[in-house]
C-alpha cells in the first residue's frame, strides 16, 4: 500500500547524507508521455532494500510543481552536489599534469651536445579539486529582464556544469612528487619524453555535480520501490495525416507519429502520445530543485508566466496550433491526466500508448498508429472573410478597398473514422499515387465532420463584390462617438468550368446587420465581435453548381462606419 511521501527541497542539509553510506541507483524510466509542444510526464522508479540514502546522478530539469514521489516507506528528498568521477578521462585533454595525474613516472630531459639525457622519477602531483564560491543574487525587488537580473548566482551560467571547461594547471610546470612528498617543478620547455612506469591509470578527477538524495525511511522488511513522476522537456511527437481519394466512395486515412528524444536514453519505455490542451500553468518555470536555476530566476520566471491569463498555451498563433493539439485561444484549467489511463479518451484530453521502445538522446523514431476508412464529398469550399474591421471601416490590404479572401479551393468534406479524436496536424492528400496537396488539419472528435483544403480550385470563378447603396446616410451618436449607418449590397459570383456538377460550400463573414440574403443561407452570429458596435455575423450557403453555368448569391447588410 502506498504511504504519504515526504518531498523536501534542500541545498543544505549535508548532515543527513553525508551521515549515512550513499547508495548509487540509476532510476528505471517505465514511461513518458508526450505532448506535441515538447514537454513529457516521466514515470521512474528504483528498488530499495531498506532504510538508507539512496543517490541519483542525474537530476532532471523539472518543471515547477511537478516532481512528486511515491514510496512503500517515507521519503525525504535532498537536492545538492557530490563529487563524481568523469570516467571518460581517458581521452588526453593535451595537458600533461591533468592527463597523467597519479601515474609513476621517468622523465627523460632534453640535453645540448653529447651528454646523456638527464633522467627524473616521481609520481605525477595530484590538483586538489577546488569549488568555486557562490554568491547569490538576492535581489528580488527587480525582476524584469529590462532591469538585467542573474540567473542562479552572479558571474555563473543558468545550466548546471556538464564537463571540466577550463582544467586548473600548472603553468608550463609538470610537478612531480617524491614518496616523501616533495615535489619539483619540471619546465615541461625542457622535457624530452615522458614513459610511465608500469601500466597506466587513468587520471580521477572529481567534480561537483547535482544530485538527487533520498533519505528512505520505515521501509517494509520485504523491501520496496521509489516511484517519481515529474514533468519535463526535451521529449516531443509530431503526428502526421495521410489522406488517400483514390476510391471514389470511401477515403482511407493514416496517423503517422514523430517521436524526438533530446531529454536522456530511454531503454524500453513505455512510450505514450497525449492529445489535448491542458493548461499547464508553470510549464515555463524552472523547479528549485534543479541546480541550474537559483531563487532569482524562479520568481522571474514565474512573473512572466502570469502575464499570460490562461497559462502558457493560451497562445493561438499557428506555431502554438502546430505543437498543441487544438486552434482554442483558451487554456481554462485542466489538470494533467494520470499516466496510467493509456488508451483513454477523455472530454478533453487522449492517451495513445506505442508500446515499449528504447531511444538514445538524439534518437527519433517514425511510425504509423492508425488507419480507418471512411465516406467522403469531394466539394469547392469558399470562404469569404470579413472586410471591414471593428469601426465598420475597409482595412486595407493588396490596393483594394477591400482585403478579402476570395480563393475558392477544392477540398474533401469527411467525418473522423477514429475511435480517437484527430489532433491538430499536417496532412498530406494523395489519389491513385499522385500528390494532391497538404494541409493544416485541425482538431476533430470522433464522428465529428471537417473539411480539408486539397488545392486551388482554378476550375471555378469566384468572385466577391460589395457596393454602398444610394441614398442618405444616417448620423448615429455612440458613446462620444459618431458614425455612420450605410447600407451595403453584397455579391457572390460563381461559375463552374469543369465537365461535371460541383457542390459549393459558401461562408461569407461580414459586420453588421443582416437585412436579407438570397436562397435561404444558414446564418450565425460570431463571438469575435461582441465588443464591437457591429456585431460580426456569418451566412453559409450549399448548393450544387451544374457544369458549364454560372450562379450569383446576393445579401444585404446595414453597418455603422466610424467617421
Amino acid at each position: 500500500m502506498k504511504t504519504p511521501t515526504i518531498v523536501v527541497w534542500s541545498l543544505g542539509f549535508a548532515a543527513l547524507a553525508m551521515a549515512a553510506e550513499e547508495s548509487m541507483v540509476t532510476p528505471t524510466i517505465e514511461s513518458v508521455g508526450l505532448f506535441k509542444n515538447g514537454l513529457a510526464v516521466v514515470r521512474a522508479s528504483f528498488p530499495v532494500k531498506g532504510p538508507g540514502v539512496y543517490r541519483w546522478d542525474k537530476v532532471p530539469r523539472v518543471v515547477h510543481g511537478s516532481f512528486w514521489v511515491e514510496s512503500d516507506g517515507v521519503v525525504a528528498v535532498q537536492s545538492g552536489t557530490r563529487p563524481i568521477d568523469d570516467a571518460t578521462a581517458e581521452v588526453p585533454s593535451g595537458q600533461l599534469q591533468w592527463d597523467l595525474a597519479g601515474n609513476e613516472v621517468t622523465v627523460t630531459l632534453k640535453t645540448t651536445g653529447g651528454a646523456q639525457n638527464p633522467v627524473l622519477t616521481g609520481k605525477v602531483w595530484e590538483i586538489p579539486p577546488h569549488a568555486a564560491a557562490k554568491t547569490w543574487d538576492t535581489d528580488y525587488s527587480s525582476l524584469s529582464p529590462a532591469a538585467g537580473s542573474y540567473y542562479g548566482y552572479r558571474g555563473s551560467a543558468a545550466a548546471p556544469p556538464t564537463g571540466p571547461g577550463a582544467l586548473p594547471n600548472t603553468g608550463n610546470f609538470l610537478v612531480l612528487q617524491d614518496p616523501a612528498g616533495n615535489r619539483r617543478y619540471v619546465d615541461q620547455s625542457s622535457i624530452a619524453s615522458v614513459s610511465i612506469n608500469g601500466p597506466f591509470k587513468p587520471a580521477k578527477h572529481p567534480e561537483d555535480r547535482p544530485v538527487l538524495l533520498f533519505d528512505v525511511q520505515q521501509v517494509p522488511a520485504s523491501g520496496g520501490a521509489v516511484r517519481v513522476t515529474y514533468l519535463t522537456k526535451g521529449l516531443a511527437w509530431l503526428p502526421a495525416y495521410q489522406v488517400d481519394l483514390t476510391d471514389p466512395a470511401n477515403l482511407g486515412i493514416r496517423q503517422n507519429a514523430v517521436v524526438r528524444n533530446e531529454m536522456g536514453d530511454l531503454a524500453d519505455s513505455e512510450i505514450q502520445l497525449i492529445s489535448g490542451f491542458p493548461n499547464v500553468r508553470f510549464g515555463a518555470v524552472d523547479s528549485p530543485l534543479w541546480p541550474g536555476t537559483g531563487l532569482t530566476a524562479f520568481f522571474q520566471q514565474v512573473n512572466q508566466s502570469g502575464s499570460s491569463a490562461g497559462g502558457i498555451l493560451s497562445n493561438n498563433s499557428l506555431s502554438q496550433q502546430m505543437v498543441f493539439s487544438n486552434g482554442s485561444s483558451r487554456a481554462d484549467s485542466s489538470p494533467l491526466p494520470e499516466v496510467a489511463e493509456l488508451g483513454n479518451t477523455s472530454d478533453d484530453i487522449h492517451y495513445e500508448s506505442i508500446g515499449k521502445h528504447s531511444l538514445k538522446a538524439g534518437d527519433s523514431l517514425s511510425l504509423d498508429i492508425a488507419s480507418a476508412s471512411a465516406a467522403y464529398e469531394r466539394v469547392v469550399e469558399w470562404v469569404v472573410a470579413d472586410p471591414r474591421d471593428s469601426n465598420g471601416r475597409y482595412r486595407r490590404g493588396n490596393g483594394n478597398e477591400q482585403a478579402r479572401d476570395d480563393q475558392a479551393w477544392d477540398a474533401v468534406r469527411f467525418a473522423n473514422p477514429f475511435k480517437f479524436p484527430m489532433t491538430t496536424a499536417s496532412a498530406v492528400v494523395m489519389e491513385g499515387g499522385k500528390f494532391r496537396g497538404q494541409c493544416l488539419s485541425q482538431w476533430v472528435n470522433p464522428g465529428q465532420r471537417t473539411c480539408m483544403r486539397i488545392t486551388k480550385a482554378l476550375s471555378v470563378r469566384a468572385d466577391s463584390s460589395e457596393l454602398e447603396e444610394e441614398g442618405q446616410r444616417e448620423i448615429v451618436w455612440i458613446g462620444g462617438n459618431d458614425y455612420q449607418r450605410t447600407k451595403v449590397k453584397g455579391r457572390l459570383a460563381l461559375q463552374n468550368f469543369r465537365g461535371k456538377e460541383l457542390t459549393l460550400t459558401i461562408r461569407c463573414e461580414f459586420s453588421g446587420e443582416l437585412l436579407e440574403a438570397e436562397a435561404a443561407p444558414e446564418k450565425s452570429l460570431l463571438t469575435e465581435g461582441v465588443a464591437s458596435v457591429n456585431p460580426r455575423r456569418q451566412l453559409d450557403w450549399t448548393i450544387k453548381l451544374p457544369a458549364g453555368q454560372e450562379k450569383v448569391l446576393t445579401y444585404r447588410y446595414q453597418v455603422l462606419v466610424r467617421r
